[in-house]
């Protein structure tokens, strides 16, 4: 089944059809829950999952531009793949985010500018707890990493230190996927560009 027809058939299971973004990713553990049932029952292809989270986190974009402050997000171009899945226009560069599925690896860790001029943030559905100790949450910052958003059943399993590790803002690194429209809208500014520095 395709990505869309997963993420459509969880928002009308969840009585969520028609709802504004930000009504829909309010409910973002609950949609995600609804597609790990349909993945236990009859597992859904890897390349169908990544479709699956990039849609989830299209919708907390379009919910936190939707703000009072607004501001814009767009796709990567396919040749900046690699970089990003989504950037907001910022100050003094674009914010980067970086869209990933239920494993990290390398691969999160790869993508990004590498730069805090333009800091990456990471989204996923990530369930392994073990990618993100305190000693691999430091390459990240080290990669230009600001936040990464990840379930609540991901953040609640993490040590101490890992939920205690800060970003150069002084503001923790891994976040509940839930926090990321308001954490963003924080940042906007009346330019309607993100303010990396509040994030």
């Amino acid at each position: 089944m395709a990505a869309a027809a997963l993420v459509n058939g969880a928002i009308a299971a969840l009585g969520l059809e028609g709802q504004p973004p930000a009504a829909v990713y309010a409910q973002i553990d609950a949609i995600v829950e609804y597609l790990q049932a349909i993945n236990a029952q009859n597992p859904i292809p890897a390349a169908t999952t990544g479709n699956i989270s990039e849609r989830l986190c299209r919708y907390g974009l379009e919910a936190a531009i939707a703000g009072p402050n607004g501001g814009t997000f767009d796709r990567m171009p396919d040749y900046w793949k690699w970089v990003g899945d989504f950037y907001l226009l910022g100050e003094p560069f674009n914010l980067i985010v970086s869209v990933k599925s239920f494993a990290a690896r390398e691969r999160l860790l790869a993508s990004g500018s590498g730069n805090l001029l333009s800091p990456t943030v990471g989204w996923g559905l990530f369930n392994e707890p073990a990618e993100f100790s305190y000693d691999r949450l430091v390459s990240y910052a080290y990669r230009g990493f600001i936040a990464i958003y990840a379930p609540a059943a991901l953040t609640q399993a993490l040590p101490a230190n890992a939920l205690a590790f800060t970003n150069i803002n002084g503001n923790p690194l891994m976040r509940d996927l839930a926090t990321m429209v308001p954490n963003i809208q924080h940042t906007m500014g009346a330019n309607h560009r993100v303010n990396p520095r509040l994030l």
